[in-house]
């Protein structure tokens, strides 16, 4: 048989989690690793893989393409493709997409593909996890499941009951049944091995990468660029609000105009950048910087980044006092839903694209990370790649991200406690600038760019997602490995 008549072996990724092109830190992991799969299967081809020389990736979800799945397509339109949820990408005589929960979309997989795929799942659980007459016993080896953490079984209070009992079932089912389950770090490996004590596979490990643009712009060396990068940030987005450019509603904004943006800019800015779950901690970040605010002579400005989908900050008492200035925020129009407080301490954005977010980061003076979990925690390594100084709370994925570094105590320091005194002390630590930090900053000033310096000082991970596309291709298409068989319907 002529090679170009061989069955192509699909990868099919289940995108319904990156399917708006969000931010969360599910929705990095699948879009990170769908475009690292690309490149590491182009880079395999052309050296003559044998093992993956028929591999393709199927993209699918439940509706249109977002818009990083057609670019992807774009650039490899010969390895990567994309399907709606029916058989229509896959036969002529469909028309229109169908739109089937995943358990059915798997047995058309099955049936069109000639058995000849990996399902992955890599943001949700899928029903043919749960459903034993629509998943055969022969099934399992073909489904690629990653939890990302276990943090609805470890901080309950921060989750319905209903969810953390799904969730729990669901991740120990999941163990017992599949042979193939990875997590994003090994603090989460760990805990979910604990969790499923016969399980006889170990749970692998993709460490998740970290977009190219955190890091690669030095930071700024001289007050004078700081605060006109500063200002400039702020222009953009406060002119992404549609109503604080409205006369009409001029009287009802507290945007910052004049003397006070001045001000604003020579303040001590700590960012914050994470969802609102309870255990993310961030109502104790919000009362540090109140206190820091009266420490410091030039006054704080907290910006907090991050998902407010309950409206559970906006109604914070302790957040400074009434919230005015919020707009709608929707994607298609690149608004976002911005809001000052009036004591003009705390900013809020319910999200930022990766451009501004890179550069809120080089504006900023300390990034606050006082999250009680997480299954790898996006934000601190982001932040410490563009140079930004994090205080973090320890006990989490996060204090394996730089192992055996070699940083300054105040750059990428942890915190044991929810005490509010100690955050307040190791912020004071970064924000005072008693202790030297400012002879380590200098020394990244000297290097290519922020990321390869804090790479090189930081144990040597690079955390491109090329690592992870590699790991996972290394674990399902290696000589041991077992590649499945045809199975039919």
């Amino acid at each position: 048989m002529a090679s170009d008549d061989v069955r192509p072996f699909w990868l099919v990724v289940d995108i319904r989690s990156a399917s708006t092109d969000g931010h969360s830190g599910v929705a990095r992991f699948v879009i990170g690793l769908s475009r690292a799969l690309s490149e590491a299967l182009s880079v395999r081809r052309s050296n003559n893989d044998a093992a993956t020389a028929h591999v393709k990736i199927l993209l699918i979800a439940k509706a249109e393409p977002p818009r990083w799945a057609i670019e992807l397509i774009q650039e490899n339109p010969t390895l990567v493709s994309f399907w709606s949820g029916g058989p229509g990408a896959l036969s002529p005589q469909w028309e229109k997409p169908q739109y089937m929960w995943s358990s059915r979309v798997l047995k058309w997989i099955l049936k069109w593909s000639k058995g000849q795929f990996y399902w992955i799942a890599p943001g949700n659980f899928d029903r043919p996890v749960m459903t034993g007459l629509l998943l055969p016993r022969a099934m399992r080896s073909r489904i690629v499941q990653v939890i990302h953490d276990t943090i609805p079984i470890d901080h309950a209070r921060s989750m319905s009951f209903l969810f953390r009992a799904q969730f729990s079932f669901i991740v120990r089912r999941t163990l017992t049944k599949l042979p193939f389950v990875f997590t994003v770090s090994k603090d989460s490996a760990d805990r979910l091995s604990r969790l499923s004590p016969r399980r006889t596979q170990p749970v692998f490990v993709l460490p998740s990468g970290i977009e190219s643009i955190f890091g690669s712009l030095p930071r700024y060396s001289s007050l004078a660029e700081l605060i006109s990068a500063r200002r400039a940030f702020l222009d953009i987005l406060f002119a992404g609000n549609p109503e604080f450019g409205n006369p009409m509603q001029a009287a009802q904004q507290s945007r910052p105009r004049g003397e006070e943006l001045d001000q604003l800019v020579r303040r001590r800015w700590i960012l914050g950048v994470g969802r609102s779950q309870k255990y993310k901690g961030w109502e104790l970040a919000e009362d540090v910087a109140q206190q820091l605010h009266s420490d410091l002579s030039e006054g704080v400005l907290f910006i907090r980044v991050g998902g407010d989908e309950d409206g559970a900050a906006n109604k914070n008492p302790k957040a400074g006092g009434k919230q005015t200035g919020v707009s709608g925020y929707d994607e298609a129009k690149s608004g976002l839903k911005v809001s000052y407080t009036e004591n003009g301490i705390v900013l809020r954005t319910e999200s930022l694209p990766d451009e501004m977010l890179a550069q809120l980061y080089r504006c900023g003076d300390v990034l606050v990370h006082p999250s009680q979990a997480e299954g790898f925690g996006f934000p601190p390594v982001e932040a410490a790649l563009s140079g930004l100084p994090v205080v973090y709370r320890s006990g989490t994925a996060v204090d394996g991200h730089f192992s055996g570094h070699s940083f300054h105590p105040q750059f990428w320091q942890s915190v044991d406690t929810d005490e509010a005194s100690a955050w307040r002390e190791a912020l004071l630590s970064v924000l005072r600038n008693k202790s030297g930090l400012d002879v380590f900053i200098n020394e990244m000033h000297a290097a290519v760019h922020p990321r390869s310096f804090i790479c090189q000082r930081g144990g040597g991970q690079d955390f491109r997602w090329l690592r992870a596309a590699e790991s996972l291709l290394s674990t399902l298409f290696s000589e041991t490995a077992r590649i499945p068989a045809e199975v039919t319907e």
